[in-house]
């Protein structure tokens, strides 16, 4: 068996497989029968990317094909399922996706152990709609699923996992082994089912409680309730109960919600790493990691619910290898849009974390034509090396993902039918002008792999997880920031909160904290010391929330500049008008005299509602304006890369600027060296920031 391990090395964590780098790219077959790799179009190409230099193939399937409720375990399905990958390619590393999610009779069994949903209108148990083919199926619609607090799922699903591992040793298939990604909840991507208050999570909240208080007299004072006990306190973790203080929660009278929504993350988080313990404890030199650390792209009003707001047990345990998802598919799959990662890859970068991207977009036409458009093949090799670019400069990885289109998607006059089937019989990257490009791409990636890894970020972008637990209404509108960024030109980076004090401070000019409503007094003074000197942008109510109360005064300590509660929610700048409808409130005014500060924009009342004090910057919500954008990174001397309002994406040496239309625009250098890049569309030209030399 290789022996696989996860390094830092060259300053980014690092895939050694038998002592030697190799890049984090795979090819990734999804779930659906037609991406079984015995099928004939997962054959055919898995020997395609092995052509291209990849030899690392994900496969899906489920610790459920050979729990029985009979017969012993077995691992012919699985085996199975590694053995056709090297029927395909002999010299194929398998990153395994295994869902551990139990058999249909396990759950009709026990139901004790199912999940109880929570809905607005009452708690109802999951639907049994009977058995299915497919595993991933109605995930999101209420169905009969296992609670992810039972201890006796994980008891038992933990028993198969061993089973499997010891009866994969000294295999065929379990040599070929380079990592195991535990997989279960919606999609085996490891967000709740829904609000879930079955008796086995309410179980897991006593403990829970026990863990936090300690004694009955802690919890009562943190939930201001004298009759509280361990075990009469009420399981509320739904996140539509309202706020307290607008739409902000305050720890003095909802602490039960706030404990209530933790448990439910800690919950995921511990079942994540229970069964990657098992595989480092029966396969130290396999790797293990899950679908974990999402933040963005989830919806914020349900990110308590269905959100991955514990990546600081992940990067703290030694059992996980790696972290992986898929990009944001609402910016992604567009051609005009934005690339936006759902992770904070500056902060698995700090903390030695690999990050694997999953590149989940199909050619341009696959919902036209089988194997894609050949007339828009420019628009196909702009969004592909859009979408891998982002990780790899990142100092992260990613797969090439082989899934189906949505049925929906497909238009009535579509000659690729087949292209929202299930049963599909052709891969989307199947074309040699496709495997052209991605062999030229692996081929940037080795070398990424192998040498110093640099970022070229002068921008911070700081977010916070603890802060998702004080909003009882959040509109997850923080990609806007993004957004405003890359269409002025300027590359950044992404971390929580917990990474700034290990983070190179020095090469930021400009740090935004975008989504920090919980800031203690401690991380305010720490915040303060390690942003010294240098412009610092506080949005949507820093800092509401210190951990004891919610007010106005904690955002004024915060932000260096005096605010009050305004009664208007429109805001005013230049000939526009900006209105949020409520979503954040409560709206604050800016309470200085103007003699002291530059106001940027008013309410619509004539109350300041954003302002610059000194080298600190107050703005009321979560997205700030391009133009406006503009002027404060001018302010700060960020550097801009491009004079088009096209997304620059830049790190590990190279830089890319996504062209979107045709024409010309001047990408600048750091070290002041200007090039012109004209096209005739789409285009991704890639070019060494050194140099100047174009790549590719």
């Amino acid at each position: 068996m290789a022996k696989c391990k996860i390094i830092m090395h060259n300053n980014a964590p690092r895939l050694e497989i038998d002592g030697r780098v190799v890049a984090p790219v795979l090819y990734g077959l999804s779930d659906i029968p037609g991406s079984d790799a015995n099928t004939a179009q997962a054959q055919r190409n898995i020997k395609n990317f092995a052509d291209a230099g990849i030899n690392l193939v994900c496969c899906d399937t489920g610790i459920h094909l050979g729990w029985h409720k009979v017969t012993p375990f077995d691992t012919e399905a699985i085996r199975e399922e590694i053995g056709a990958v090297l029927e395909a390619n002999p010299d194929a590393g398998v990153l395994l996706r295994l869902h551990m999610n139990p058999p249909y009779w396990w759950l009709r069994d026990h139901p004790e152990e199912c999940i109880i949903y929570r809905k607005p209108d009452g708690d109802v148990p999951g639907i049994d709609d009977g058995n299915s083919d497919r595993l991933i199926r109605d995930d999101f619609s209420c169905h009969l699923r296992v609670s992810l607090a039972s201890e006796l799922w994980q008891r038992e699903a933990n028993d198969k996992l061993i089973a499997l591992l010891e009866q994969l040793d000294g295999t065929r298939e379990g040599a070929a082994l380079v990592g195991i990604q535990p997989a279960c909840g919606v999609y085996g991507e490891w967000h709740q089912w829904g609000v879930d208050v079955s008796e086995p999570m309410k179980m897991r909240f006593v403990r829970f409680l026990r863990e936090k208080y300690g004694t009955v007299e802690s919890l009562r004072r943190a939930w201001n309730d004298p009759s509280v006990t361990f075990e009469n306190a009420g399981f509320r973790p739904e996140p539509w109960r309202p706020g307290d203080y607008g739409n902000l929660r305050d720890p003095r009278t909802s602490q039960d919600t706030t404990d209530s929504q933790q448990c439910n993350q800690l919950v995921v988080a511990e079942a994540i790493l229970h069964f990657c313990h098992t595989v480092k404890e029966y396969m130290p030199d396999v790797l293990a990691g899950s679908f974990y650390g999402y933040y963005f792209g989830l919806d914020g009003n349900t990110a308590t619910v269905k959100g991955h707001l514990r990546p600081d047990m992940m990067y703290a345990d030694p059992a996980v290898d790696f972290l992986c998802g898929p990009f944001s598919y609402g910016e992604n799959r567009k051609t005009w849009g934005v690339p936006q990662q759902r992770a904070l890859l500056e902060s698995n970068r700090l903390r030695g974390m690999l990050w694997l991207t999953e590149m989940d977009q199909e050619p341009s036409g696959t919902n036209m034509f089988v194997g894609g458009d050949l007339s828009r093949l420019d628009e196909t090799i702009y969004m592909l090396r859009r979408n891998v670019l982002q990780p790899l400069l990142g100092g992260q990885g990613f797969w090439y993902y082989d899934h189906r289109i949505i049925p929906r998607l497909l238009p009535e006059d579509s000659e690729n039918k087949a292209a929202g089937s299930v049963y599909r019989k052709h891969g989307w990257w199947e074309r040699p002008e496709y495997m052209e490009e991605i062999s030229r791409l692996q081929r940037l990636a080795e070398k990424i792999s192998q040498k110093e890894y640099k970022s070229s970020a002068d921008v911070l972008l700081v977010y916070d997880t603890e802060s998702f637990f004080y909003r009882a209404k959040m509109k997850d509108n923080y990609y806007r920031m993004h957004e405003s960024l890359m269409r002025n030109g300027v590359v950044f980076d992404t971390i929580y909160s917990n990474e700034l004090e290990i983070a190179d401070m020095a090469r930021y000019k400009c740090v935004i904290f975008a989504n920090c409503a919980m800031i203690t007094p401690e991380k305010r003074d720490k915040y303060r010391r390690l942003t010294e000197g240098r412009m610092t942008i506080f949005v949507n109510g820093s800092g509401f929330c210190d951990g004891a109360s919610t007010c106005v005064e904690n955002v004024s300590a915060t932000v260096g500049m005096k605010l009050k509660c305004t009664d208007c929610d429109v805001m005013l700048y230049e000939d526009t008008t900006i209105a949020h409808n409520g979503d954040y409130n409560p709206p604050l005014a800016v309470d200085e005299d103007e003699s002291d500060i530059e106001v940027l924009t008013h309410w619509e009342n004539g109350e300041i509602a954003s302002a610059i004090k000194g080298l600190r910057v107050y703005y009321p919500y979560p997205s700030i304006p391009t133009l406006l954008m503009r002027k404060l990174l001018e302010r700060a001397g960020v550097h801009f890369w491009c004079d088009s309002n096209e997304p620059v994406i830049a790190g590990a040496g190279y830089v890319t600027v996504n062209c979107q239309k045709a024409g010309e625009r001047t990408l600048t250098l750091p070290s002041g060296k200007e090039i012109l890049i004209k096209t005739d569309g789409f285009a991704s030209p890639i070019y060494d920031i050194q140099s100047g030399e174009f790549v590719m």
